[in-house]
């Protein structure tokens, strides 16, 4: 095999495609370069196998990476060429990327580094229908369909849902062990790790790691977790929930990609959005989502997002490029 072609532009490619959105800021992704490749594969070291079992919320956000990738390639004047390749045996997505002088840079790419997903409350404030319609118009693809709800009866009407998968994962042991684990409950934790939920970036005093521990597994209930939620949606303007029209890595990938489109559009807009993803993440709570939205033809609602005006808040931290860059 050829040696790595660490072209600077490949390397600032790279970067941009970390900056995406994971469950639990895990980055589950790994990236080889070869020749006028760039091959993006799973990291199933950093699954969530309590959240996650099926590992769809992985693809997803390998499907948020692959929109940077994108964004950035054509940025840096290359023309990408996407393949994918999802068997038992093998799971990657490849890149080729050919120089062009024709390609054109989205503007969005513009807001890769100051999308964030921002995990506190927002303002009580509706957002003007033409500022919607241009968020829906950045997020189509033929895979996924996606679900405005800015009507505050019908976002009261979801609650239940939401109350209910918060309920579940806040009473099953496993579910609570595997979130704490990735809290990072001081900035020097954050920094020296480079991934995971920094507490400050989530509205949460700076604590040590043996307190906040103590708190987390003893002190938060599923009936405050329940209160806190019953808050952060009721100050929502809207939420989005997005659904793949058939269950497959392919269409996880996909919903990845708008999914991240409908973060860049949110972050130019100056719209915060943060995943509110319990009743998708429960099957049972998933189902009963399913009939309340009578759907019908095997789609699959994966994911739910939070939005609305608010303060930016710190930023999580990233992975170094020696951790996520595969070298051979």
């Amino acid at each position: 095999m050829k040696p790595i072609n660490l072209k600077p532009e490949f390397i600032e490619i790279i970067k941009d495609a970390g900056k995406a959105p994971s469950g639990h800021n895990t980055q589950p992704w790994k990236f080889r370069i070869k020749e006028n490749q760039i091959i993006l594969t799973p990291d199933f070291t950093r699954r969530l196998k309590e959240v996650d079992a099926d590992d769809h919320a992985l693809f997803i956000s390998l499907g948020c990476a692959l929109e940077n990738l994108i964004l950035s390639a054509k940025a840096h004047r290359f023309s990408p060429k996407i393949t994918t390749n999802f068997s038992d045996s093998k799971n990657e997505i490849i890149v080729e990327l050919n120089k062009s002088e024709d390609v054109q840079k989205d503007v969005l790419y513009d807001f890769i580094q100051l999308r964030q997903s921002t995990r506190t409350e927002y303002q009580v404030k509706p957002i003007e229908q033409s500022i919607l319609n241009q968020l829906k118009a950045q997020t189509e693809n033929e895979c996924v369909d996606i679900l405005y709800i800015t009507d505050k009866n019908k976002i009261e009407a979801l609650e239940p849902f939401i109350i209910e998968g918060s309920n579940l994962q806040f009473n099953n042991k496993p579910f609570v062990n595997e979130l704490v684990s990735w809290f990072r409950f001081s900035k020097n934790a954050a920094q020296e790790k480079g991934d995971g939920l920094w507490t400050s970036s989530m509205g949460v005093p700076k604590m040590p790691k043996l307190v906040g521990n103590i708190i987390m597994k003893n002190f938060v209930s599923a009936k405050s977790e329940a209160k806190r939620w019953k808050n952060l949606i009721d100050k929502s303007a809207g939420l989005a929930l997005f659904f793949v029209k058939e269950n497959s890595k392919e269409n996880w990938v996909r919903l990845g990609q708008s999914f991240e489109r409908f973060g860049l559009k949110a972050t130019q807009l100056n719209i915060k959005h943060a995943h509110v993803n319990m009743p998708c993440e429960e099957i049972s709570v998933r189902q009963k989502l399913i009939q309340h939205f009578k759907i019908d033809n095997g789609k699959q609602p994966l994911l739910l997002v939070r939005f609305g005006y608010a303060e930016t808040m710190p930023y999580s931290f990233r992975l170094p490029l020696q951790e996520v860059l595969i070298k051979n």
